[in-house]
């Protein structure tokens, strides 16, 4: 295999655990093995990183660092915080290829995803991967998500021209869901490499010597192992679809409240005297009568109060609608439009007319319409008190 690099869709998606899996498959094999991680982050000085976590599990290999960030952040951000230098892809191309010189495989682990950037410049473990002109094995997750950032990076490979060796599955629940199920079948596809193993979960928990036992069979013979994909899509297939049933509506267990209803009662209610129907926006006669607007029909034995534009006038006669005239004195009303009162509370026609008021000269007559003096002229001036409509 020479040199191999293992990369992930992101952090905690089982690389390390993976390049262990690898490593001790391949000295199963008689192989002498390397383990690289160019930069370590989040661990201090005294404690074991990531490379001594696969020899720990994998068994005597030659474990190896470039630098060390006591932060757990992206290795440019983590060397700048901690003032120390950071490392570039040719300082890990020469580092592999040495140990590659040594050993007959060489397994180079990144930190976090493929595009994590190294030093100042920008630089990625895939610009390291096209510069040294190794394969990259995918570690991703198998739930809900992978399939999208699996397929980010294949194209981000593929666009350097770095071949994907294939992916492996980091962590496998032993009753896993649909999605992980259907992602059997998808991840290859999204990835356009071959599903390459399935590591149990809880894999690093195993003892050394249970865990180095059994890494054969979670990889496929290309890594070294005994694992057969057709065979474990076929033990893991979704069921076929099937709609859910709808569930029944469950009773409700609490009794209905009782409700009384009054006895049906056909007479037809009336409002109190002096109030008019909802709606009707009654308006206060003289008297106390209320006038009805609107549409609204008068009941049996109701009277009818006159419009609030026919007010009422002294001896009880309303104008004509429309005639906007007061009452004259004895109770009668001018029609529209003579709007002239004469003295004595008699109504002359307005401009002209055919028959004179009583009480007053015909036309020709001295003091009528049309005598120069001591008639009244066609259309009288207006008296105090009138009313007029245009």
């Amino acid at each position: 295999m020479a040199i191999v690099v293992v990369t992930g869709t992101g952090t905690e998606v089982g690389k390390t655990v993976a390049t262990a899996a690898v490593a001790a498959a391949s000295l199963a094999q008689g192989l002498s093995v390397a383990v690289l991680k160019p930069a370590q982050t989040g661990v201090a000085e005294h404690e074991p990183g990531d490379a001594a976590e696969v020899a720990r599990l994998a068994g005597p290999v030659t474990a190896a660092e470039l630098a060390r960030y006591p932060e757990p952040l992206a290795p440019v951000t983590a060397a700048l915080r901690s003032g120390r230098n950071p490392v570039g892809p040719e300082e890990i191309a020469e580092a592999a290829a040495k140990l590659a010189a040594v050993h007959d495989v060489v397994l180079v682990e990144g930190a976090g995803g493929l595009l994590v950037r190294y030093d100042e410049k920008g630089s990625t473990l895939a610009d390291t991967a096209a510069l040294m002109g190794a394969r990259v094995l995918l570690v991703a997750p198998a739930g809900l998500g992978t399939l999208n950032a699996t397929a980010l990076t294949a194209e981000a490979l593929a666009a350097r021209k770095v071949i994907c060796l294939g992916v492996i599955i980091g962590s496998w629940a032993p009753d896993p869901g649909l999605a992980e199920r259907c992602n059997i079948a998808d991840l290859p596809v999204a990835a356009n490499a071959p599903l390459l193993g399935a590591l149990p979960e809880r894999a690093a928990a195993l003892s050394p010597a249970a865990f180095r036992a059994a890494a054969a069979d979670w990889l496929a013979p290309e890594l070294g192992g005994r694992w057969d994909a057709q065979a474990f899509a076929a033990h893991y297939a979704p069921a076929p679809y099937a709609p859910a049933p709808e569930a029944a509506p469950t009773p409700d267990p609490s009794p209905a409240p009782e409700v009384s209803a009054a006895p049906y009662d056909p007479t037809p209610q009336q409002p109190p005297a002096g109030t008019a129907p909802y709606g009707s926006e009654p308006q206060q006669q003289p008297g106390g009568a209320t006038e009805r607007y609107g549409s609204v029909p008068p009941q049996p034995g109701e009277s009818i109060p006159p419009h609030a534009s026919h007010p009422q006038q002294p001896g009880g006669s309303t104008a004509a609608y429309g005639s906007d005239s007061q009452q004259q004195p004895g109770g009668e009303a001018s029609p529209y439009p003579s709007d002239s009162r004469q003295p004595g509370g008699q109504a002359t026609p307005y401009a002209s007319a055919d028959q004179p008021a009583p009480g007053l000269p015909a036309q020709g007559e001295p003091g009528g319409t049309d005598a120069p003096a001591g008639g009244v002229p066609a259309q009288a001036p207006p008296m105090p008190g009138d009313r007029f409509s245009r």
